[in-house]
């Protein structure tokens, strides 16, 4: 399921891809190329394929526990193989600890084949280094480890105003978009208030962007909170499989049209039919 974070560490790669390319020790010798490889067309999960030196980097990002990651790691680098003709690399980049699941090894047999992928387990990267890396993966030093004798709550004042004095200085128009994913990964760990506190000078710096995300993911989770709502009153509570469905929808313009649709239709299955 798409979240808030994949369009924004997306862009993030987009516009620095050879940042991200150091963060699984690639130096390239060409300038890399940002790939609109679409693979979303199969799924709607992130994807980003960065090429360089004759090969396509593929980098997938999750932040919570998934059966099924192996596996679709292997259909996007056969994908992404598909529709750059270059031999593809996949990067799994973990989130947050409980997005690793027991027996995650970077390996899955399929058949005769056994692919390998790699992982980064940003939890486990000193927040320091991160706070000192090239500017397209500073953001990420928010989910680092925190120094030691402080928790990721305590050190996070400081890291958010080292933060934004680098995106002022160093990314130039993408000084927003910076910020903006700063925030959005904070907020997997803090609640909004103290981010709020705390992001105050960022969030005023660059209103355009990092407001509109924040105000677009209120707006879904109201909407799905009210279609949760009046939907129980019409067809009674929905099964796990169909509040799960509801769950996953982040689109804000398919969310009004489905309250629209409540009005048409006589039950849930019906009801998240509708695009």
């Amino acid at each position: 399921m798409p979240k808030a974070f994949d369009a924004s560490l997306k862009e993030l790669i987009r516009h620095h891809p050879a940042d991200w390319l150091g963060l699984i020790g690639v130096v390239p010798t060409e300038e890399p190329v940002w790939e609109d490889a679409e693979l979303s067309t199969v799924s709607a999960s992130a994807d980003t394929v960065v090429t360089a030196d004759g090969t396509a980097y593929h980098f997938e990002f999750e932040a919570g526990p998934d059966d099924t990651l192996a596996s679709r790691v292997l259909m996007y680098n056969a994908l992404a193989y598909h529709r750059t003709g270059l031999p593809a690399r996949s990067t799994v980049i973990l989130l947050r600890s409980n997005a690793q699941r027991a027996g995650l090894t970077g390996r899955v047999n399929y058949g005769e084949l056994t692919f390998g992928f790699d992982i980064v387990r940003v939890w486990q990267l000193p927040a320091e280094t991160l706070l000192n890396a090239p500017i397209g993966v500073l953001p990420l030093a928010v989910l680092g480890q925190p120094p030691k004798g402080q928790t990721r709550r305590q050190a996070l004042p400081d890291q958010v105003d080292r933060i934004i004095d680098r995106a002022v200085a160093e990314a130039g128009g993408q000084a927003g978009e910076l910020v903006t994913a700063t925030f959005l990964l904070a907020g997997m760990h803090q609640d909004n208030t103290f981010l709020r506190t705390i992001f105050h000078r960022g969030l005023t710096m660059f209103e355009s962007s990092a407001f509109s995300v924040i105000e677009d993911l209120a707006m879904e989770r109201q909407m799905r909170e009210t279609l949760l709502n009046m939907g129980t009153v019409k067809f009674g509570p929905p099964t796990p499989d169909q509040a799960a469905k509801l769950a996953a929808i982040e689109n804000l313009p398919r969310l009004n049209r489905l309250a629209v649709r409540l009005l048409k239709v006589d039950s849930w299955d019906a009801l998240l039919k509708g695009r």
